[in-house]
């Protein structure tokens, strides 16, 4: 009886290992498919400023929803709420239905060829220049895949000419994101 008590007490971990490989398997999947699609809208400010920074003007547009930019516009403030988020959410929706491919296309083309004018005007003026986020000072989620991101940005540009000065300042910026793209940025 008492080979009989010690067979049952012992544990054979063994016999569990494909199971725990498994559990271990998925777990590092979730993580790597969160790290790759998700990162949240700090992760967009940083993408836009980045794409910035490279004077890269097809990067940046693809930082930016259209829609969401001509939605948001102006319209809304700090003393925004969920009855403003219905009807921004409601008109998004309408707006997206009423853009087709060519006028979405337009717009991110006209957009595109401004951020490329901006880029030449820098370029003339300055050697190089950075955005940096400083700090993250505040997230404030509006509404379902609706963020306000304030931060604190500094911005460093080498002018070409002695007679310029150099640009080494920084400020506290607001960005507003929606589904993972920049509708709205003070930069």
């Amino acid at each position: 009886m008492e080979e009989e008590f010690k067979e049952k007490k012992s544990f054979d971990w063994k016999k569990y290992l494909p199971f725990v490989g498994i559990a271990v398997a998925v777990i590092l999947v979730i993580v790597l498919l969160v790290a790759i699609f998700g990162g949240g809208p700090k992760k967009v400010v940083k993408k836009y400023l980045k794409a910035l920074n490279k004077q890269n003007a097809a990067k940046v547009i693809d930082c930016i929803d259209m829609v969401g930019m001509d939605c948001w516009s102006y319209k809304y403030n700090d003393d925004f709420d969920k009855d403003d988020y219905e009807d921004f959410k409601d008109e998004y929706k309408e707006a997206s239905k009423d853009m087709d491919k060519d006028d979405l296309k337009d717009a991110k083309k006209e957009a595109k060829e401004d951020f490329k004018d901006g880029f030449e005007e820098i370029k003339d003026t300055y050697k190089n220049y950075k955005f940096k986020v400083e700090k993250f000072k505040d997230v404030k989620k509006l509404g379902k895949d609706l963020y306000k991101v304030e931060a604190k940005i500094s911005l460093e540009a080498k002018a070409k000419d002695k007679d310029d000065d150099d640009i080494d300042k920084a400020d506290t910026a607001i960005f507003i994101v929606y589904k993972g793209k920049l509708i709205y940025s003070e930069i």
